[in-house]
């Protein structure tokens, strides 16, 4: 129950608590990091008992599985990872997202998820299904450039490289998000990322780049 402006309580709808819950700890793993969300803080973020949320939720391991899930399903629907028939135009697209600066909080996230992965077997488990969903997706577009003939290089294995790939510049935008005038040459490592994704593809020099 929450405490309306009256002083008396209200009751949500299970699911709709449930998705307060979640809302909260979501922001609270961008603010702060994942590892930094408690049941505590969730509970005062949305005005609640703290043993409402370990009702919702029977872990922390649970909350931030959940939370970091929730993350992560948002950003591929933003994404939204569906073939358009081009595929080196989807591919393009898909990298330019990756290498973004406006991807940093995101990047993060998952640099705390790998982290949090350690020794909490239920993050753990988030993060294989959600780096076998970013896979699957590639997958998709990569197929597509194969039957079409337009990624000549490709094979089974292009996806799950790539995306090891992309996946490595989680650890700059940790330090990219710390400076306030990076010194680090970015734009040379964004080039790396399209150069060597031309390469994996038997793609000429440029074509994966953005216009």
């Amino acid at each position: 129950m929450t405490r309306s402006q009256g002083g008396a309580f209200t009751r949500r709808p299970r699911e709709d608590r449930r998705e307060e819950l979640l809302d909260a700890a979501v922001a609270l793993a961008f603010e702060d990091g994942l590892g930094k969300v408690t049941a505590r803080r969730v509970a005062a973020r949305v005005g609640v008992a703290q043993g409402l949320v370990t009702h919702y939720f029977g872990s922390i391991d649970e909350l931030l599985a959940a939370a970091f899930e929730r993350a992560s399903e948002a950003e591929r629907d933003a994404l939204d990872p569906r073939p358009s028939g081009d595929p080196v135009a989807d591919l393009r697209r898909i990298l330019e997202f990756y290498v973004s600066h406006e991807r940093d909080p995101s990047a993060l996230l998952w640099l705390d998820a790998w982290r949090e992965s350690a020794h909490r077997p239920a993050v753990r488990q988030a993060v294989i299904r959600q780096m076998e969903g970013d896979v699957a997706d590639l997958d998709v577009i990569i197929e597509a450039g194969i039957t079409s003939g337009v990624f000549p290089e490709a094979s089974a294995k292009t996806s799950m490289r790539i995306i090891a790939l992309v996946d490595g510049l989680a650890a700059n935008a940790a330090v990219r998000a710390g400076l306030d005038e990076p010194t680090i040459d970015y734009a040379n490592v964004t080039d790396f990322v399209f150069s060597t994704s031309e390469r994996e593809l038997g793609l000429p020099p440029g074509a994966l780049r953005p216009a």
